[in-house]
């Protein structure tokens, strides 16, 4: 989830994205469900923008890269929650079954815990390395096989036939934004359209259909299917306009990075690593034991969710900023992704 050549506009774009992961998590009123509808395409497609091509890797050294980079972060960091969840339920006297459960579905990974993200990225990453190496000879052919391969995914989706080990069946579909950020990356005319040197009323012109777009298509996304996307738990809604919905939004994205110029933001998107493992499962469920613990914000109005959401935020940052700076300064490190 970082890069060794930094593109500002790259990090900003992921550090928007970090921060609407958190929000999707935080259950804020309406703002929640409408970031799930292109916070997780947003990260598969920025990923895509760095992929090098199969020919200036092997298939070797890209494996072992992505290993590296992907799947040792994943049992380290999971680790960790672990050994956090080993504790909570010490202190819940949970029976041996829950921590034999929990360690079978931290291996096997069907959509378990913020770390599905890295085992579905591996896999897409791989995927999409055999789809570039097999048919980018032909024109338009990997294009097609990227969109034969997600067709492929969302008719397991439709006919019911559940996840796979690792999150392959988000990855069938993961791959084609992979593709669309590969692509956008390779062209000129639609990169700078969206990212170019632009005046600041064309951008806002842009960022605002982008917007309309995505709202329109999610919203139709609800009306025709009851709900919209969620690759965590592997949910599509109405394809179609799920589809439409993550990819305006992205472009979305895109542009208003391109135009915003925030230390922090960048900052988060060159560090995603920490605090997206680690946010959900460790800083929001202990948050959650303590507010029950002491009373806090137990009812569910707007105002209460949203002063909630906020000071959870907060010591999300808090908490976990200065535990990714000193992980940083660790020997191990790179064991963490970062």
């Amino acid at each position: 989830m970082s890069s060794d050549k930094r593109i500002s506009w790259i990090d900003t774009a992921r550090g928007i994205g970090l921060m609407s992961v958190f929000i999707a998590h935080l259950n804020v009123p309406f703002a929640s469900a409408w970031m799930h509808t292109f916070a997780m395409p947003l990260f598969f497609f920025l990923s895509g923008l760095l992929y090098p091509g199969y020919k200036k890797q092997d298939f070797t050294q890209f494996t072992w890269r992505r290993f590296k980079r992907l799947v040792i972060p994943y049992f380290t960091l999971g680790s960790v929650i672990i050994l956090f969840y080993c504790c909570v339920y010490a202190m819940q006297n949970e029976p041996l079954s829950s921590y034999i459960e929990m360690l079978r579905s931290f291996l096997i990974q069907e959509h378990y815990w913020t770390i599905w993200f890295l085992a579905a990225l591996f896999l897409t990453q791989l995927i999409y390395y055999g789809i570039d190496y097999c048919f980018s000879r032909w024109k338009y052919a990997v294009t097609i096989a990227s969109v034969a391969l997600c067709a492929f995914g969302l008719m397991r989706y439709r006919l019911g036939w559940g996840s796979l080990p690792w999150n392959l069946d988000v990855a069938f579909e993961a791959q084609f934004f992979f593709h669309l950020g590969y692509r956008f990356m390779h062209s000129t005319r639609v990169k700078e359209f969206f990212v170019g040197n632009h005046s600041i009323y064309k951008f806002a012109a842009i960022i605002l259909v982008c917007l309309a777009v995505n709202v329109i298509a999610a919203k139709a996304c609800i009306v025709l299917s009851g709900y919209s996307l969620d690759m965590s738990i592997g949910l599509y809604g109405n394809e179609i306009m799920t589809f439409i919905a993550a990819v305006a939004g992205i472009l979305m994205i895109v542009s208003l990075a391109s135009v915003i110029h925030s230390v922090f933001l960048s900052y988060i998107g060159r560090n995603t690593m920490i605090l997206f493992s680690w946010h959900s499962r460790i800083v929001i469920v202990a948050c959650g034991m303590i507010y029950a613990h002491f009373g806090l914000f137990q009812t569910h109005d707007i105002g209460t969710s949203v002063l909630r959401a906020s000071i959870t935020l907060i010591i999300i940052l808090v908490v976990l900023i200065p535990v990714n700076e000193l992980i940083k300064r660790l020997p191990c490190h790179k064991l963490f992704g970062v």
